[in-house]
């Protein structure tokens, strides 16, 4: 059993250090400058964008613009290929948390406090109850001692 929860205790921080290693790769694809390749390729654009001589500046500005957003643009898809493998991580993390959770085992969890509850109510109606027969013991002693003294206060006045 004590192995059990070590290896489950195991895969469960496995599971939360890879989700945040997941999630870290998000925002890090988002800020990264883009591969060697994907650079080579920006870069000719923009040459190309501000080469174009005879253009007018709005038509280099939208040049620009377009190749600014096509920047933005790998940046989002790096962004959510590292989000499709962050779910695969969470699946796996949520995975790992399931036999806390089953509902099954809830139910037992429950059952088994109840049944401690109930013990424990139990234990204090029978402690209550002593009490009482010792309450109601010491009442008949008083009644017998007050008995006694009323007869020996009826003998000394006589």
């Amino acid at each position: 059993m004590n192995q059990e929860r070590t290896a489950a205790s195991r895969a469960f921080e496995d599971a939360i250090l890879k989700f945040e290693a997941a999630l870290a790769k998000i925002d890090a694809a988002l800020t990264a400058a883009p591969s060697g390749e994907e650079a080579t390729y920006l870069a000719a654009l923009e040459r190309h964008a501000r080469g174009a001589a005879p253009l007018s500046p709005r038509q280099r500005s939208f040049n620009a613009t377009l190749v600014n957003e096509l920047k933005h643009q790998r940046a989002i898809q790096r962004a959510v290929l590292e989000l499709i493998r962050c779910q695969t991580a969470l699946v796996e993390f949520v995975r790992t948390i399931k036999p806390y959770v089953d509902t099954r085992e809830f139910a037992d969890v429950l059952r088994a406090i109840a049944e401690e509850d109930l013990r424990r109510a139990d234990a204090l109606l029978a402690r209550d109850r002593r009490r009482e027969l010792q309450l109601t013991d010491v009442e008949a002693e008083l009644t017998a001692i007050r008995t006694r003294l009323d007869e020996l206060q009826r003998t000394l006045a006589s």
